[in-house]
């Protein structure tokens, strides 16, 4: 059976047995989603993604079965979900895929959902809370990835990765910056990425945020000079949103690097509670 054929059967295999579990709801029942482009697949996985050891989270821990056999035959993974979650967390457990063989070769895109700002439940990678390098191990197994998108910033174990092919980054901090910045401004292993989307502060935790002197830092090194692809320059792209920065620290770093630098300026929602 090719993997076509796989995709189609074990979405029938997920739909009976969320059916005969909770009755199946298109909006916060799971599904797997898919098209070919060429050879290779993009595929989309909406549910949750909670990893539990048993079965309750059954098409996660199927679908997370099936590509480890087929790691080769996949461009694009995106995994979403509704707005799900336990304690205000939506977790994406990616344990089970670190600790396959598989290595996805030929995967040039893959991306988690982010948190929208209506939210209930933020998205982090994390068995629980902290992401514990699994966004480094997973890309490890993706040597040719170019698109990489994640609600938690990755630790320092993912700056140490060697010829990492990366040219855009989509960074949620998540619930802990884990000094992402910082080690941005000393990397060396991301030569070819020519746009960056970096959320520092997405609720006001009093333990997040990113200082103005780690930004400063990052505009002072070399880590935003004009890249190159196919033999045409091509200006950093710098998204930032949601930060502890007052205008003039913009302007001052604007004034150290001239790069396309956006500020989005966004805010949460919250509830609103009788006094």
């Amino acid at each position: 059976m090719d993997f076509c054929s796989k995709l189609l059967k074990l979405q029938e295999e997920i739909y009976k047995n969320e059916k005969e579990r909770y009755g199946y709801q298109l909006y916060y029942s799971p599904r797997v989603s898919f098209s070919k482009i060429g050879d290779f697949y993009e595929i989309t996985y909406s549910g949750d993604g909670y990893d539990d050891g048993n079965r309750s989270n059954f098409a996660f821990l199927a679908f997370i079965g099936l590509l480890t056999k087929y790691s080769t035959c996949i461009k694009s993974l995106i995994f979403t979900g509704a707005d799900e979650g336990a304690n205000g967390t939506k977790n994406w457990d990616f344990t089970r895929l670190i600790n396959s063989n598989a290595v996805f070769e030929n995967l040039e895109e893959f991306k988690v959902k982010l948190t929208d700002e209506g939210e209930h439940n933020q998205s982090v990678i994390a068995q629980d809370y902290d992401e514990d390098g699994q966004i480094a191990k997973l890309a490890a197994k993706m040597p040719n990835l170019k698109i990489l998108q994640v609600p938690s910033a990755p630790n320092e174990d993912f700056f140490k990765l060697k010829n990492l092919k990366l040219q855009k980054l989509i960074v949620q901090a998540g619930y802990n910056t884990q000094n992402f910045i910082a080690n941005l401004s000393k990397t060396v292993n991301l030569s070819r990425l020519y746009a960056l989307d970096y959320t520092d502060i997405l609720h006001d935790i009093d333990n997040i945020g990113t200082t103005y002197g780690d930004y400063k830092k990052l505009f002072c090194s070399d880590f935003f000079e004009t890249k190159s692809e196919h033999g045409q320059k091509i200006n950093f792209h710098f998204t930032l949103r949601e930060n502890r920065l007052t205008s003039e620290n913009l302007q001052e770093l604007n004034s150290i690097k001239q790069i396309q630098f956006l500020h989005v300026k966004t805010f949460s929602g919250q509830y609103v509670y009788k006094r």
